[in-house]
């Protein structure tokens, strides 16, 4: 079953790295990129997308702020937030959320068992 990922990251060269790790696990899948969150809900607005992988620091929204929004908006979606930020309050809010903590430096065998997640139902 092929899906649609969208990796948000303010580095160029960190969302390259997560769309090779997303296409060696899943080379069916289609991986879309955004710089911040304003990029993520103006792909929201061009297609379906059934995953979304964001990093927390970034400029404007951060990526806890993101997700949020992007939870309300389409409760379906998987989330991971990759940060290298573990504070409890944020790994807290994290949760809270129902999404995913992947910390830094990404690990790939983490990102691949994060994806594999996302073909069971969200509950």
């Amino acid at each position: 079953m092929s899906k649609t990922v969208i990796v948000v990251d303010d580095s160029k060269l960190s969302r390259m790295h997560l769309r090779g790790i997303v296409l060696r696990h899943k080379p069916d899948w289609t991986v879309m990129e955004a710089g911040d969150s304003d990029g993520l809900f103006a792909e929201l607005d061009k297609s379906d997308i059934d995953i979304a992988i964001i990093d927390y620091n970034m400029p404007g929204r951060n990526g806890l702020e993101a997700a949020a929004a992007l939870r309300r908006e389409r409760p379906q979606v998987h989330i991971a937030i990759i940060t290298a930020n573990a504070q409890d309050s944020i790994v807290a809010g994290i949760r809270d959320l129902n999404a995913a903590f992947l910390p830094k430096p990404v690990d790939e065998e983490q990102v691949a068992r994060f994806l594999s997640s996302t073909l069971l139902p969200r509950r």
